[in-house]
């Protein structure tokens, strides 16, 4: 009966510890990736910032996602295939507001792809960019993926 109750706790041991290394290693790449509609590759290296938290959880969220050459490549690829995914340049509207906070804006990129999504929960179509500006709160992602220099940019902005 001990050896049942040690293989038990061993095994309870053993999904703790995966879903911790799941937590703290892949969530934000499952999360970031679902918002995009595109996977972003695990192991790429990222930097966020994020000041969500405030009343409701507004803020905003800021990552740059640097990719290898090949997963640079078959990110393209899938960018491709998304009707989503438009060739830059990004419409000026999105331009001029894809930042509140100055310090995370999106740089000016030159060459690649644009992204976007409209998560307010009153949106009729979520591709839809032109009247976003038009009600009291925000809720949406940009992305932009830089082909020059295989950077992707996320900015979402929740008020």
């Amino acid at each position: 009966m001990k050896k049942y109750l040690k293989i038990t706790f061993l095994m309870i041991l053993f999904l703790l510890i995966i879903y911790i290394i799941y937590v703290f290693a892949f969530k934000n790449y499952i999360f970031y990736s679902s918002h995009i509609e595109v996977a972003i590759p695990i192991f790429a290296k990222m930097q966020e910032i994020d000041t969500h938290g405030g009343f409701h959880g507004d803020g905003e969220s800021y990552v740059k996602v640097y990719f290898s050459d090949n997963q640079a490549e078959k990110f393209i690829s899938k960018i491709k295939t998304n009707i989503h995914w438009q060739e830059l340049p990004m419409p000026e509207i999105l331009q001029k507001h894809n930042t509140i906070n100055e310090e995370i804006k999106i740089p000016e990129i030159e060459k690649g792809y644009w992204f976007f999504i409209d998560r307010h929960n009153k949106t009729i179509n979520k591709y839809d960019y032109s009247g976003i500006f038009d009600r009291a709160s925000y809720n949406y992602s940009i992305a932009v993926f830089d082909t020059f220099s295989n950077i992707l940019y996320y900015y979402a902005l929740d008020t």
